[in-house]
């Protein structure tokens, strides 16, 4: 088939179009073939056995379907008891297209089988019963081609034809391939007129959709990596992994240095002499278990003894050592839970005389001043820090040394709680010069 030339190509060129259209129209063939061996005998002749082969081939085929539909239509008329006869032979034309030949009356294919002779046997003889729903479907066939020829030709009637008898049926069937090529041929024509005009305009729209459609694509593309590379393979993404990485390499790094300082522990700790010593004071507390455990026994089987005399006489002086005893575990007894409850008095006098007092110092006690903070004044031997009212806080550094914390403030009643150790205090230089000297830490 020649390949069809944008319009637009030709009218650009006209030399061009001159040499296309002389091929399409005078040397070749819509299919390709030359015009030049149209005219000899012999092709011609060939030309009709093939036109003849085709003819026979599509009425095997036409009527191979007409057949089928005819058997698996419920509406088309066929009595019920021909129908299971008429599939059975449409499905072994679809499986053996040339086992019944009607045109030629070949019946050895459909003999040679057994099984199915009977039903073939039935088809034949009932041939005058299947031919009207089978002229009737053929005809309706005819119908759809016509419409298909006619397609665009607006005087054609669309109304639905009243029935026909079965002579004008024929007649129909007869005269429609005499009127049916040229309007197919027509068909083609407007076809391939259309796909000279239409689509290389068609093509052109579907290229540009295709490069918009490309272009969009590489934008989303672009969009897509630049996104991933903001995410997963950007700057941040890299720096964020390379230090979990290097925290993760210090934290192993932390756990062989414990690893390191438990064992060097271990072997300061447990020394030879430790572990010489140890071994030693176990086996003299596995000695001392024993000797107990042997005093144990031998004091268990004198009480079994001394019960034994006991039952034999209620009276003795094992009687009176065990009342005696009794006596004074008793005596014990109460002397430890008055013990006790006097313990229980002085801690509870105790805790709430700790608890007055703290509670007054928390009433007082304005803030906590380190003794850094604070200034020394070598002359008066005190410490003094500013206080809210316009006067200070004041403490003598005798005072510190012997334990007291709480500076005082003359002129009201808030005081500070002094945070020192005695290494901070100031030493006593009795050739320093007069003047505040601050403390630095």
């Amino acid at each position: 088939m020649i390949p069809p030339c944008d319009t637009t190509i030709l009218e650009n060129n006209p030399q061009f179009k001159k040499l296309y259209t002389n091929l399409t129209v005078n040397l070749l063939n819509p299919d390709g073939s030359t015009r030049v061996n149209d005219a000899l005998p012999a092709r011609r002749v060939v030309l009709e056995e093939l036109q003849d082969c085709r003819t026979r081939i599509a009425k095997k085929q036409l009527k191979k379907q007409v057949l089928r539909q005819v058997a698996f239509d419920p509406d088309n008329g066929l009595p019920d008891d021909l129908r299971d006869t008429v599939t059975i032979v449409s499905l072994y034309l679809d499986s053996s297209p040339n086992g019944l030949d009607a045109d030629d009356g070949d019946r050895d294919g459909a003999s040679a089988l057994s099984l199915l002779a009977p039903d073939i046997e039935t088809f034949y003889s009932e041939l005058p019963a299947v031919m009207p729903p089978f002229s009737k479907t053929l005809s309706s066939y005819l119908r759809d081609l016509h419409a298909i020829a006619n397609v665009g030709d607006t005087t054609t009637s669309t109304a639905p034809e009243p029935p026909r008898t079965r002579l004008r049926a024929r007649q129909a069937a007869i005269k429609t391939p005499e009127t049916l090529a040229p309007q197919l041929q027509d068909r083609l024509r407007t076809l391939r007129h259309k796909e000279l005009s239409e689509a290389p305009a068609a093509r052109i729209r579907m290229a540009a959709t295709a490069a918009e459609v490309l272009s969009t694509r590489a934008a989303v593309l672009e969009r897509t990596v630049m996104l991933l590379e903001r995410a997963k393979h950007g700057a941040l993404a890299r720096a964020t992994k390379a230090k979990a990485e290097h925290l993760a390499t210090v934290a192993h790094g932390v756990e062989g240095k414990l690893n390191v300082m438990k064992l060097d522990i271990a072997a300061t700790i447990y020394t030879p002499e430790t572990t010489a010593a140890l071994h030693r004071y176990d086996q003299h507390l596995y000695d001392i278990r024993e000797r107990l455990e042997e005093r144990q026994a031998a004091a268990l089987e004198d009480l079994k003894a001394y019960e034994e005399e006991t039952n034999q006489a209620n009276s003795g002086p094992m009687k009176e050592i065990t009342q005696k005893y009794g006596d004074l575990v008793q005596k014990i007894e109460d002397t430890k839970a008055e013990i006790e409850r006097m313990h229980c008095i002085h801690n509870g006098l105790e805790r709430s005389s700790n608890s007055a007092k703290m509670a007054d110092e928390a009433l007082s006690i304005y803030d906590e001043i380190e003794i850094e903070d604070m200034t020394f004044d070598p002359v008066l031997q005190i410490y003094h820090y500013p206080c809210p009212c316009g006067d200070r806080f004041e403490i003598a550094i005798d005072d510190l040394r012997d334990g007291e914390e709480i500076a005082v403030c003359p002129s009201c009643s808030l005081m500070i709680k002094v945070i020192f150790d005695m290494d901070d205090l100031a030493k006593d230089d009795k050739q320093g010069g007069a003047g505040a000297v601050p403390v630095q830490a």
